[in-house]
């Protein structure tokens, strides 16, 4: 099972409802992989990735924020974890974590249940996770990743 990180694109707004429109990269199964963060921001570090599993050759979709040390000081919270396959024509969800579990001072993340990719005739899978931060004197923010993996079965 191999696994790629492929492109890559963030949008910051109040509220963005994107949807996934990376280009996917295909990895030969006998392809040595590790799971990659892919993280933006500064103040506030919102990652996340298709996780795989090598003991259990499976997928999962991870999101986590953490407010940086030495700016300012935001509540963080990650909700809507999605794990999503492209099936030709566009992202469909396998997998979701909503984590509505609140506010956090320092750090939170989610992920979803894990998942076989070779389930399906088409093994290229993104995540999609809403991150929000507020502060003191700032309104919540809203970030949504747009990335893919691809995978390539035997």
């Amino acid at each position: 099972m191999g696994l790629k990180r492929a492109g890559r694109f963030g949008t910051v707004g109040a509220l963005v409802a994107g949807t996934l429109g990376a280009s996917i990269v295909l990895t030969p199964a006998s392809a040595s992989a590790e799971s990659a963060w892919e993280c933006y921001g500064t103040q506030v570090k919102r990652c996340a990735t298709v996780w795989w599993d090598r003991t259990t050759d499976t997928y999962q979709a991870r999101a986590k924020i953490t407010d940086a040390t030495g700016g300012n000081n935001y509540s963080v919270k990650v909700t809507n974890v999605k794990l999503q396959r492209f099936n030709g024509s566009g992202w469909v969800t396998v997998k979701s974590k909503q984590d509505y579990d609140g506010w956090f001072a320092t750090s939170d993340s989610a992920a979803t249940a894990r998942i076989d990719p070779c389930t399906w005739p088409t093994n290229s899978f993104g995540v999609v996770a809403t991150f929000s931060w507020k502060g003191a004197s700032t309104g919540e923010k809203t970030w949504r990743p747009n990335m893919g993996w691809g995978h390539a079965c035997n």
